[in-house]
């Protein structure tokens, strides 16, 4: 289990426990008592975690504007210890992005989409990729960089087709990829 993923089950499960607790803090159970038994959490984090948005909303809101600027950075090499910086943040959020995608969210389709083992098996390969984009880019690999975007674009289409080929981001924040013009090699002679 990576860094990254062992990060994100804590901070579940350590949300799934705090609000399975009791509610005011005047307990009956005394400190020194209750550190003796070892007491196991009464339900598994994994079966009663919920987002507080719909998937729609996190691919397209998080996944989407991570995963954009990666594959883009292959046509528009970053030049600078930030841009290199940004991506490598951007990796990051598309890895917790992926993990976050085997949990419901809100909308209408996501218990049934988590409930699916192809759904859970492109959640795992995009976590993958985002792993494997915050390895090239920390390596400053450009060539690395164009493959791991190759990757991403392949899971989310993918996955978009099995799972949501109407509309891919549910006119939720309009279109947000970039357009072939905005991959354009800027041309010296315009400035």
């Amino acid at each position: 289990m990576n860094q990254i993923t062992r990060l994100s089950a804590c901070l579940l499960a350590a949300a799934v426990l705090a609000a399975c607790g009791p509610s005011d803090s005047g307990s009956s159970v005394k400190p020194e008592a209750s550190a003796a038994v070892d007491v196991q959490p009464a339900v598994q984090p994994e079966a009663t975690l919920s987002l507080p948005i719909s998937l729609n909303t996190l691919m397209v809101a998080l996944i989407n504007n991570a995963a954009d600027p990666i594959w883009v950075a292959a046509w528009r090499n970053p030049q600078t210890d930030q841009d290199w910086r940004e991506l490598r943040r951007l990796a990051v959020q598309l890895e917790v992005g992926g993990a976050l995608l085997g949990f419901p969210g809100t909308g209408p389709n996501d218990q049934a989409w988590v409930s699916d083992p192809a759904w859970q098996q492109w959640a795992a390969d995009l976590q993958q990729a985002g792993a494997r984009a915050v390895g090239v880019v920390e390596a400053r690999d450009l060539v690395g960089v164009a493959g791991v975007g190759d990757e991403i674009v392949e899971i989310c289409e993918g996955c978009h087709i099995q799972f949501k080929p109407a509309l891919p981001t549910g006119g939720e924040f309009g279109e947000l990829s970039p357009t072939a013009e905005e991959l354009q090699p800027e041309d010296p002679h315009d400035s």
